[in-house]
């Protein structure tokens, strides 16, 4: 049974305000992290301190909205590892909350399997606006780890980061 138009519709323009209250993400973002990993042969602390390129001690997030500036899709580049993600709808495109996802082992060499939840906040047209994260990693069963780090956004120039979910 197929079901009725003005339900088809009604289904459509609820996607298209969740949509339209997404926030635009969209840019480069600089900041800091630490991690604390565990594994067989202990503890084990990591930080942004260890990247050296581009900007030595501090980690990029580059992001991009596949289907458009405001929409939920994310495709991110965090410190040259592909992520894909989602930002939920609401009320307030200026500030909510998110999720992020390692892509497939072929894609990213890195080989962990991580998730991170986030909270955003930006100015509108503007280049304002901060992401703050925590995640969870494991890798193959052999290392566990948690982290949290915090961006700020530095350009909102589109990377156009490909799709890799």
């Amino acid at each position: 049974m197929r079901p009725p138009l003005s339900l088809l519709a009604a289904s459509l323009l609820a996607l298209a305000v969740t949509s339209a209250h997404a926030g635009d993400l969209t840019g480069i973002w600089k900041g800091k992290f630490s991690c604390t990993l565990m594994s067989d042969a202990g503890k084990e602390k990591l930080s942004s301190r260890a990247v050296e390129a581009p900007d030595p001690g501090l980690s990029t997030l580059e992001v991009t909205h596949p289907d458009g500036p405001g929409t939920p899709t994310l495709q991110l580049r965090i410190d040259n590892g592909l992520r894909a993600g989602f930002l939920l709808g609401g009320a307030d495109a200026a500030k909510g909350a998110g999720a992020i996802v390692d892509c497939s082992a072929a894609i990213d060499p890195s080989g962990f399997g991580e998730i991170r939840n986030f909270r955003f906040k930006v100015s509108p047209d503007a280049v304002k606006g901060t992401v703050s994260w925590r995640g969870l990693l494991v890798e193959d069963g052999a290392v566990v780890g948690a982290c949290k780090g915090r961006w700020k956004r530095v350009s909102r120039q589109d990377p156009l980061i490909p799709r890799c979910r």
